[in-house]
């Protein structure tokens, strides 16, 4: 078993290094001052793909498109995301991926090192793909016809635009007199539809079907899959139309009817031809941000400030802090403004950023904020009057020395869950993200205004419940009393002032804006903390983590009914069999020789598109159905195999001894086949588990499902990868210890206190 450790670690190591010396870690290089950025394309002229190899989606097949611009283009191959095929092309196993004008420009600007080649291939329309001779069609185009094209147009500047926090679709809040109809969309195709936070499917096609729904007073069940898998599942009539980035071709045509809704292009991406070293932008005053991208916080004053400051410069969003400097790490924003204290604290954390000298403004004060209510009222003076007694105490000092100290170890929050509801618990609503006011560390808030809370609490007798929300939430709860009050830098302002009350300030200080030190300043990262970097996009942010856990649930579930409905069909078929039934031993036969002859893949679609074709039944029911047959396959073909090496002798004796013949097989015979049976059964079982990364074909988000969804929101292959790896060896390895314990239990020879020779214990 260690050995196989030695060996993952190893082979993680390795990979680890070949994606750093490849990517940088996935990090782009302005977080040591300049960044590699693609200067043009590598190739300009299509006589440039001579001999090359151009790459598109499976079921996108435009070879001829490609062939009549160039018709010596090397050879064409084809990738089931758009996450693989950018990996392809950066790691040059492709020479140019062919897509369309949305999805080229997101690659695009996402990935620094890459260029869209400077001529169209043609020009097309997207559509929504629905049955050939559909009534419904026509009713869903006259819908589609009473969308302006303002709303058409602000549909894709929102989507396609730079603002992340914009990306929401919307509730479908209408009420649906009409039902409920079938959406096949693809999930890994952003901007137009892919899933997004939380796994929830969004993007601007699903928002253009829920425009047309609405008109049409109807809810739409959206369903995610493989790009190739989409007009499949509308021709079966598993959904009334298709979405998804799917432009409109002659031969689709044949297959499908379009409602056609935004002009497309197909362009090539291909990589960028990159300038030695371009030093970011340099920003050393007010003065070179007229112009530049400042990243701000949604809700903050400091984004009203920046705006207003600096009119002709361009704002993008974020929802916290860690994102900004991301982003101006990566060269997305030039600058980003912040709080002095949030940015002092992230200073101590990150030696290659730093302040500019002349600030937003002064005189920002932060206090925990109140209902204006009689208990509002009365718990502010309560709260203010111990944050007047700790700035006289000096406890106040010692709060903002460990929360701006480097002291990483003293920033705990004791008693937090351990305090004496005397007089009841409190509730704090806080941002969790706003560090160092609240934010979370080992799964706990921890913060200034947290650790200044639990003091208060505990001398004045009350427990303490902390209310994760959204900055912008914030006010709204406490002025419809959801929360008892708030904290977690609530800077006053006048307005604010309007609708709560204000606590005595808990700090003081101004606005700031952060930029990136010289390359001079700074130490360039580490091996480990690119990894630790990649890690955390993978796992931590939007909670991607719970995207591999559903993944594993369903994978479990697969699996385990599988195992357990296969193992009970191949035993009943065999004991339908063991007499030498010759109708029941043809069609058997017949059957697994069908079935375990044919890919599993092809089987699951046969199963899916065409026995359940016009059968409303899940992709997960589908796939249980299709791993019960293989399984029971397998199954029969093992008691069948392990009931033979037992000898006919063993029946005759049972049977002089006045044994029926089902008690002969079942006390006898198959006791003494289980031995040779099991270690098939193991083997068998392993092999299942992995067989089941396949079912994202019938529309099943697993385990590999999940981890393809994470590759196409992050662009980075080795820990979503790897994790599916890891993932799959463990659960393998927890199936194979279990069945273990079961041979265990009914082989005798296994047991501890099996009598040998005739020999007492």
């Amino acid at each position: 078993m260690k050995r196989i450790l030695y060996i993952l670690a190893f082979v993680m190591i390795f990979s680890c290094l070949l994606s750093s010396c490849g990517t940088n870690g996935g990090k782009s290089d302005s977080s040591s001052g300049a960044a590699a950025v693609a200067s043009g394309p590598e190739y300009t002229e299509y006589s440039d793909l001579r001999g090359k190899t151009v790459s598109m989606l499976t079921g996108a097949p435009f070879e001829e498109l490609v062939l009549s611009k160039e018709p010596d283009v090397g050879q064409f191959t084809f990738f089931s995301n758009m996450p693989d095929m950018v990996l392809a092309l950066k790691s040059k196993k492709t020479d140019a991926v062919l897509n369309n004008n949305a999805l080229g420009s997101l690659a695009v600007n996402r990935n620094s090192d890459l260029a869209l080649f400077p001529q169209s291939l043609k020009d097309g329309v997207f559509g929504f793909a629905f049955e050939k001779g559909s009534p419904e069609r026509e009713k869903w185009q006259a819908a589609y016809d009473t969308i302006s094209e303002e709303t058409k147009q602000a549909l894709w500047d929102k989507w396609t635009g730079s603002d992340e926090s914009a990306k929401v679709i919307p509730d479908q809040d209408w009420p649906g007199k009409n039902g409920t109809v079938k959406a096949a969309v693809c999930d890994t195709l952003e901007p137009m539809s892919y899933a997004g936070e939380g796994g929830k499917l969004q993007g601007f096609d699903l928002e253009m079907i829920l425009l047309m729904a609405k008109e049409l007073d109807v809810h739409v069940e959206f369903t995610g899959m493989e790009f190739a898998a989409i007009l499949s599942y509308v021709q079966s009539g598993k959904a009334l139309l298709g979405a998804g980035s799917i432009i409109v071709t002659d031969e689709r045509k044949q297959a499908v009817d379009f409602v056609e809704y935004y002009p497309a292009a197909f362009v090539l991406i291909v990589r960028g031809t990159k300038a030695e070293s371009t030093d970011h932008k340099t920003i050393s005053s007010f003065s070179d941000l007229e112009h530049a991208r400042i990243g701000v916080h949604t809700g903050s004053i400091q984004a009203a400030q920046a705006e207003e400051r600096f009119p002709g410069a361009d704002f993008l969003y974020f929802n916290n802090g860690v994102d900004m400097l991301e982003a101006l790490r990566s060269g997305k924003v030039d600058a980003y403004a912040d709080a002095d204290a949030i940015a002092k604290f992230m200073m101590a954390q990150n030696e290659d950023i730093t302040v500019l000298d002349e600030r937003l403004t002064e005189g920002m004060h932060v206090g925990a904020v109140f209902a204006k209510t009689d208990r509002g009222q009365a718990l502010c003076d309560e709260f203010s009057a111990f944050i007047r007694e700790i700035k006289q105490n000096g406890v106040y000092d010692e709060i903002q020395g460990i929360w701006f100290g480097k002291d990483e170890d003293k920033r705990v929050v004791p008693d937090l869950y351990n305090l004496t509801p005397t007089n009841g618990t409190l509730r704090m609503a806080a941002d969790t993200a706003l560090v160092p006011f609240v934010y979370i560390k080992d799964g706990n808030p921890v913060g200034i205004d947290v650790d200044t809370v639990v003091r208060f609490c505990k001398e004045y007798g009350y427990g303490l419940e902390i209310v994760p929300m959204d900055f912008g939430a914030i006010i709204p709860a406490i002025v419809t009393e959801k929360v008892d009050f708030a904290g977690g830098g609530v800077a006053y302002t006048d307005e604010r002032a309007e609708s709560v009350l204000y606590s005595e300030f808990t700090y003081e200080g101004g606005s700031v804006v952060v930029v990136l030190k010289g390359a001079e300043g700074v130490t360039e990262d580490s091996f480990l903390t690119e990894i630790k970097d990649s890690f955390e996009k993978t796992f931590i942010r939007e909670n991607r983590w719970m995207l591999f856990l559903e993944g594993i649930g369903t994978t479990l579930l697969i699996t385990a009914l599988s195992i357990l409905f296969g193992t009970i069909l191949g035993f009943c078929v065999f004991m339908l069999c063991r007499k030498g039934n010759p109708v029941a031993n043809s069609i058997t036969r017949f059957i697994v020789w069908l079935v375990e002859g044919m890919p599993v893949v092809v089987l699951l679609m046969i199963l899916y598109y065409v026995i359940f074709g016009k059968v409303s039944i899940s992709g997960t029911m589908v796939s249980v159905i299709g791993f019960t047959l293989l399984f029971g396959a397998q199954v029969y073909a093992m008691i069948k195999g392990g009931v033979a090496t037992v000898n006919k002798g063993q029946t005759e004796a049972a049977y002089s001894l006045g044994y029926t013949d089902r008690k002969a097989f079942f006390r006898i015979v198959f006791p003494q086949a289980l031995p040779h049976i099991m270690p098939s059964y193991k083997g068998h079982i392993t092999a299942l588990i992995k067989a089941t990364a396949i079912v994202g074909y019938v529309a099943v988000q697993d385990l590999t499902k999940m981890g393809d969804i994470v590759r196409s929101r992050t662009y980075e292959a080795f820990f979503p990868l790897i994790a599916v790896a890891i993932i799959y060896f463990i659960l393998a390895a927890i199936l194979t210890f279990i069945v273990n314990r079961l041979e265990l239990r009914i082989d005798p020879r296994k047991r501890k206190n099996f009598l040998k020779g005739g020999e007492d214990k």
